[in-house]
């Protein structure tokens, strides 16, 4: 290990961004990354897949919470933070992009940046801006350059999580879910294996619904599956698994129901 002073991010960044405007504090792992509340900012030098991420919102009206955060390799992954409702005591982290680390990061780039690293070996906050010193491994190579990553060729919509399991991975999932020899035991894995790999794509997803023989497990698990698709915008391609009009009509209005 040692210090290397570099220009930019290195590895993985996390941006926040107070999706109503009312500034927040943000804790890492049970760390203050902010003392003075603000509307966004970027936190630099993590190093592992999840954090526990918590957030305080300033004016007391609402109600703080947390969540494990996903934060992919070499990226900067950007969500923005919706404070608990009356009708929903739970807050929101939604994904607004994903970016490979470069030194010219498109879309978000709030004014205030901290490093990690420095906020756990100092225990105080570090507002960076230019360069930054960070701990790195001297294996590791700077990512390179270029624009928003997309696990979907072509697709630039709505992110409904991240990442979506790799070809390797799906196979095996699909073997798993294969395997079983009744309709109701292939739905309770693939609500499991969906469920522990947390993200796939709509055409990965419409692959596993088609091993199903029943329309009613088509629908359940198209109904439970919808929390855990990359590309969310095409999730109208589960429609052509059905062989009824009214089980569509039933995801259609179950997704209404999301929000």
């Amino acid at each position: 290990m040692f210090a290397l002073q570099v220009t930019g991010q290195y590895n993985r960044n996390l941006v926040i961004i107070s999706g109503n405007e009312e500034p927040v504090n943000i804790f890492i792992n049970a760390q203050l990354v902010n003392n003075q509340p603000l509307n966004e900012m970027r936190i630099t030098g993590l190093t592992e897949d999840y954090y526990q991420v918590k957030v305080k919102f300033s004016r007391g009206r609402s109600r703080g919470f947390s969540d494990e955060l996903y934060v992919p390799p070499l990226s900067e992954i950007v969500y923005e933070v919706l404070p608990p409702a009356r009708y929903d005591r739970r807050g929101e982290f939604i994904i607004k992009a994903v970016y490979p680390v470069s030194d010219n990061l498109p879309v978000y780039n709030p004014n205030a940046v901290f490093a990690y690293g420095n906020l756990m070996n100092n225990g105080e906050q570090n507002i960076q801006n230019g360069q930054i010193n960070i701990n790195i491994n001297n294996t590791a190579t700077v990512p390179p350059q270029g624009g928003p990553v997309v696990y979907v060729p072509g697709y630039e919509g709505e992110i409904g999580c991240v990442p979506p399991v790799t070809p390797e991975r799906y196979e095996s999932m699909l073997q798993a879910v294969k395997n079983q020899d009744f309709d109701d035991n292939k739905l309770r894995v693939a609500k499991q294996i969906i469920k522990q790999n947390a993200c796939l794509t709509v055409n990965q997803l419409v692959g596993i619904l088609k091993l199903f023989d029943f329309e009613r497990n088509k629908l359940e698990l198209a109904k439970f599956a919808y929390h855990y698709v990359y590309d969310i915008e095409n999730y109208y391609k589960v429609n052509n698994v059905f062989d009824f009009d009214s089980s569509i009509k039933k995801l259609d209005a179950y997704i209404k129901q999301q929000g």
